[in-house]
């Protein structure tokens, strides 16, 4: 670690150390970024005193191009780093307090003792977590504010290293930080996720932590837990490991740093977001309606482990369920889809899951309310067992170049999240996700199969599914763009879902076009004007100290 002054004396003599640091960062372009150093730096010294040694961290923001919805449940995403970011400067103290101050002031300075904050006993796994956080948000009422974000992380962490006793094995004291950050907020880039990764490579530096990368990104992730979102770990994987230039191939559940696998990312092409003007509500219907999307991919598991016990030891996690895995043809996948049922309320599921697993469906059903329609189990799960067979041949794609198929399969991707559909005069017509998994849907694929007819209609990674994460105004942008820019750009609702922002890969030279048929359209339909973004790749998270 150096001291404020030191800092600031070296890029003010452009010292080759943190020229070299900025241009790994930055590129070409590093020197814009040389003002924002040196005025954080500054407000550091004049906040602690300019001989505090401290770290420097910087994380961007990220944008996924395929694999929504699956991390966790263990599937593959593959992601940018982008060029808006969260910078850190973060220095230790000799006490338990945590000071926190950002160079935006909507964002007030923010105090607390970790002590006060820590349970009062060692959790254990990922359940215990879920039921200990609900607590707290209970407990709160549902307040939280921005420096929750780095309670939750020093949770975690320091649960980390405690034993089963409760005895701290390494202790995370307090530490002074300053933020500035420059990802806009709301727009799905994971300004949150980078603000933690950010801290979290603070603080594995100050207190010199030992984690192994993987475990470390891990618990990162679901660090966040404590805000009771119930995201994976896919977004602080991606902020870390991406290289400028290429889109990451990771796997989750857990993050396999060792087969992460890196593509170009397509020359003339750019990645837009487009924001909708609609949040996602901040109400517990919605909050439920995540839930029980993603319940459904864990209940339809153990249905299939029920219905086919041969199976059972190879099936951890839904994303397992493949050809590659169980070693079975793919007319075999959508026979056991088609067991699958459309719908099922709890008591219907408790009759279909073997014995041996209800006790693992009652902990599931614990975090949320049953839904009024039941679960749409077969949809959800064809959902994400297509979305994890486009997310795993996306890189070879890259590889080849293949643009089209790319934007075809970002198309039918957000099929699978839709809750309605336009025609191209932008009149509504009717969707029903459950058709596209239908009995007689599924039965005309296995019959085609079994008599040796195929096409790549049939392939799973052509399949929509039906998540429904969706919104009106988000269909509504996604069919301008596949009606007005065809074969040129692709486009899919990005982030959790039920509303935000909406994902466009599109060559560069149509993204006036985009601009004017997205301006004229969507402010006629919905009364919003429309804001666009345009984004660049740029490198993973790094640390000067």
């Amino acid at each position: 670690m150096r001291s404020i002054r030191e800092f600031i004396e070296m890029i003010e003599r452009r010292h080759p150390l943190i020229l070299d640091f900025l241009y790994k960062s930055y590129g070409e372009n590093f020197s814009r970024k040389i003002k924002t150093y040196i005025d954080l730096l500054k407000r550091f010294g004049e906040l602690f005193g300019y001989d505090s040694r401290v770290v420097l961290c910087r994380a961007p923001g990220r944008v996924n191009l395929m694999g929504r919805h699956i991390d966790y449940m263990g599937g593959h995403v593959n992601p940018i780093a982008v060029n808006f970011e969260i910078i850190a400067v973060i220095g230790r103290r000799n006490d338990d307090y945590v000071y926190l101050y950002n160079m935006d002031p909507c964002y007030s300075a923010k105090i607390f003792k970790i002590g006060d904050e820590l349970p009062d006993s060692k959790i254990h796994n990922l359940e215990e977590w879920d039921k200990w956080t609900v607590k707290k948000f209970r407990e709160k009422e549902g307040k939280y504010d921005w420096d929750d974000y780095v309670k939750g992380l020093i949770i975690y962490l320091q649960n980390y290293f405690m034993d089963d006793n409760g005895r701290f094995l390494k202790r995370i004291g307090g530490f002074n930080a300053l933020i500035y950050g420059d990802i806009p907020p709301r727009r799905g880039l994971s300004s949150s996720s980078a603000l933690v990764v950010a801290i979290a490579l603070g603080l594995k530096k100050i207190y010199s932590l030992d984690i192994p990368l993987n475990e470390f990104i891990d618990i990162i992730g679901y660090s966040e837990w404590y805000r009771l979102t119930r995201g994976g770990t896919a977004d602080h994987a991606a902020i870390i490991l991406s290289k400028r230039g290429h889109v990451s191939h990771i796997g989750c559940l857990p993050t396999l740093i060792d087969e992460v696998d890196y593509a170009p990312f397509p020359k003339g092409y750019k990645i837009v977001i487009v924001d909708s003007g609609f949040k996602r509500p901040a109400t517990d219907d919605a909050i439920n309606y995540l839930r029980v999307t993603a319940a459904s991919y864990r209940i339809g598991l153990l249905i299939v482990k029920s219905l086919y016990p041969q199976y059972s030891n190879k099936l951890k996690l839904l994303r397992d369920l493949n050809t590659r895995n169980l070693g079975v043809d793919l007319k075999k996948i959508y026979e056991i889809l088609l067991r699958l049922p459309l719908k099922a309320s709890r008591n219907d599921l408790r009759r279909m899951i073997s014995e041996k697993y209800l006790e693992e469906l009652e902990s599931i059903f614990m975090n949320h309310r049953e839904p009024a329609g039941g679960y749409k189990i077969r949809q959800n799960v064809l959902f994400g067992l297509a979305e994890e067979e486009r997310a795993f041949i996306f890189p070879s794609l890259l590889k080849r170049n293949a643009v089209r198929k790319i934007i075809e399969l970002i198309n039918i991707s957000h099929d699978g999240d839709r809750v309605v559909k336009f025609n191209k005069f932008g009149d509504k017509m009717k969707w029903d996700s459950s058709k596209l998994c239908s009995d007689q849907a599924l039965i005309k694929y296995i019959s085609l199969l079994s008599r040796g007819v195929f096409s790549e209609e049939l392939e799973l990674y052509m399949q929509p599914g039906g998540y429904e994460r969706s919104i009106e105004p988000i269909d509504f942008i996604c069919d301008q763009v596949r009606y007005n820019l065809g074969e040129y750009a692709g486009a899919q609702i990005s982030g959790a879902g039920l509303g935000g922002n909406v994902l466009i890969f599109i060559r560069e030279d149509k993204v006036n076009l985009l601009e004017k048929v997205l301006m004229e359209s969507y402010y006629d339909k919905y009364g919003v004007k429309i804001d666009i973004i345009e984004l660049s790749s740029s490198q993973g998270a790094s640390i000067f100290d």
